[in-house]
């Protein structure tokens, strides 16, 4: 009798102590912080620039002897084309999630209502997709596209490839609260949250007409796909396993504080995430 009850006290001490243990932990995180992008904005100026960028090189189809009929042709395959475009926007969800590389460090605050304060940094570029997909046995053009055409009025190349980088910085606060092998994690901090998508559009066109490909290419506004927020955010997160190595992941709600877009209305979204590892120490 007296060996089980000494048994089960140490049984009993020894489980307090790793949960005391778990809670008061600092820890590391590797896995991909995950942003959205409010995609609506882009895709309701996307007729818009169309439109400027076809307007500035209907005077170079004419010169290349097209008649009026000619024209109207191109033109209602030009509202086609937008007309699909629109459909497939209404198809699209509002929000585009975009994973990055990276993780959370986790230092360890053992007071009453604050266990942790956390830094959490990722990262995306073009150069990391193109990694991870020849990772995973699938090769991504450089460029995505390049096409030649030759005709006796006409002769010229088009290349198209894109640039892309992505990030984002949040520090958060966090409570844990720790079952051995589960783990519930509330808590609220600050983001920065930016990133650029930069189309490489090439096109070579006779002497003539490089005037009017730089006007439809400029009407396009290219360069001007960025974005930048700070908010502030609520998270509730999970983790699952030992005390030392567990699954982790949390969402985030997050509050604009401050924006800034371009003349493509690109935002950060409401929502961001972390899926990861986390080994504790």
């Amino acid at each position: 009798m007296k060996n089980r009850l000494l048994r089960a006290s140490a049984a009993a001490v020894c489980g307090v102590l790793l949960h005391a243990a778990a809670v008061a932990a600092g820890g590391v995180t590797f896995g991909f912080p995950i942003a959205t992008l409010d995609v609506s904005g882009p895709l309701a100026r996307l007729p818009v620039a169309i439109d400027a960028a076809y307007a500035e090189v209907e005077s170079a189809l004419i010169d290349l002897g097209l008649t009026p009929a000619d024209l109207v042709e191109i033109r209602e395959q030009v509202d086609e084309t937008l007309d699909q475009i629109d459909g497939f926007a209404q198809a699209l969800p509002p929000f585009l999630p975009v994973p990055m590389v990276g993780g959370t460090i986790e230092v360890s605050l053992p007071l009453i209502v604050v266990d942790a304060l956390r830094f959490t940094g990722g990262l995306l570029n073009e150069g990391l997709v193109r990694g991870i997909a020849r990772l995973a046995g699938a090769e991504i053009l450089e460029p995505l596209f390049h096409a030649e055409f030759d005709s006796p009025e006409f002769a010229g190349a088009a290349t198209l490839d894109v640039a892309l980088s992505s990030w984002m910085l949040s520090t958060d606060v966090v409570k844990r609260f720790d079952a051995l092998v589960l783990a519930l994690t509330l808590g609220a901090g600050v983001d920065l949250i930016g990133g650029e998508i930069r189309p490489i559009v090439d096109v070579e066109v006779p002497t003539e007409y490089e005037d009017d490909a730089a006007a439809a290419l400029a009407a396009l506004r290219l360069d001007e796909l960025t974005w930048s927020t700070f908010a502030v955010h609520g998270v509730i997160g999970f983790e699952i396993g030992p005390p030392f190595l567990r699954l982790y992941g949390d969402v985030r709600c997050l509050l604009p504080v401050s924006e800034s877009a371009s003349w493509w209305n690109l935002r950060a979204a409401g929502w961001a995430a972390v899926l990861g590892m986390v080994i504790r120490f």
